[in-house]
């Protein structure tokens, strides 16, 4: 309970009702993390690096749930390989019976501050938003009027939501999935907002991201939130360590003079500095500099594990 004692904060502010209560080796077990998305909580358990038994975890999850004020917790078991999610788990992670609790509906809305996300507890591995992005959909939020902006990776569209409630005058959100790019009008939907001068492109990336270019088109703020690893609908791969440095500059190149890049990653082993000389490497290669650079800290929730996740937020003239 020492855990949820540090993160009590954040949910007494009224900020938000999705909060990470257990942040894995930070709070002691690695391997194990658990989010609470309004009434549900979600239990991460990654094999390679848990080695707690689940059954010795049931007790204090359902102790956590009593506490936390929440109704079910769901279990999300992350295989040791990359993309090995087998039958058996399959059917786990889209079974409306929780692990604990009673059944949640297949949708619930949390919330951040004014703006409201569409989340599914049990819809595979993923639940919609990815909470250590909390602070910078505020940033990009508090920034984004009058600009034109580009969401890359855009998943369910969180930071376009972000930019389309602060005043942005044109959004692009770009993502190789057709359920995720339908999932983020969901959410425009959720908040009220007008779809018009927004467009939602299911796409690879790097294949739009060159097509933009050869158009000449600019964007005053391109978001890039790459996976560390991913699967395309046709088996193609995707990893950071190889495609990152082609991604960064071609996201420069479609950036207005002055525009900003918000470059993010979770890949653990690719810190800010990292992030940033990956960058400046980019702009120099578009025949551009780096003029201003930002590197925001992870939200409270996730203190305690500083590889955990890094973004850099570059001026780019």
């Amino acid at each position: 309970m020492a855990a949820l004692e540090r993160r009590r904060s954040l949910p007494e502010s009224g900020r938000t009702d999705a909060v990470r209560l257990f942040h894995g080796m930070a709070d002691g077990i690695d391997g194990l993390v658990i989010e609470k998305l309004a009434s549900v909580l979600i239990v991460q358990m990654h094999e390679g690096r848990l080695t707690t038994p689940e059954s010795a975890l049931r007790e204090p999850c359902a102790a956590l749930v009593a506490r936390a004020g929440a109704t079910a917790a769901y279990r999300k078991v992350f295989p040791r390989a990359r993309g090995g999610e087998d039958a058996r788990l399959a059917r786990m992670h889209r079974d409306a019976t929780p692990w604990i609790g009673t059944p949640a509906p297949p949708e619930m809305i949390v919330r951040e501050e004014s703006a409201r996300f569409a989340v599914r507890p049990y819809d595979g591995f993923s639940t919609g938003l990815f909470l250590e992005q909390r602070d910078n959909r505020a940033r990009v939020r508090a920034g984004a009027r009058g600009l034109r902006v580009l969401n890359t990776f855009a998943y369910t569209c969180g930071f376009t939501v972000a930019a389309a409630l602060g005043g942005a005058a044109e959004t692009v959100s770009v993502d190789a999935s057709r359920r995720y790019i339908t999932w983020g009008q969901r959410n425009f939907e959720v908040n009220e907002l007008s779809r018009a001068g927004h467009r939602f492109l299911t796409a690879d990336v790097g294949d739009y991201l060159r097509r933009a270019g050869r158009r000449g088109e600019r964007f005053d703020l391109v978001i890039l939130d790459p996976p560390t690893f991913g699967r395309g609908p046709n088996g193609e791969t995707f990893s950071f360590v190889e495609h990152a440095p082609r991604l960064a500059a071609a996201a420069i190149g479609v950036l207005a003079e002055g525009g900003r890049l918000l470059f993010s990653t979770n890949h653990r082993a690719t810190p800010g500095v990292a992030l940033r000389r990956m960058i400046e490497q980019a702009a120099r290669g578009e025949g551009r500099r780096v003029e201003g650079v930002e590197s925001p800290p992870l939200p409270e929730d996730f203190a305690g594990d500083a590889a955990y996740g890094a973004t850099v937020i570059a001026r780019i003239a």
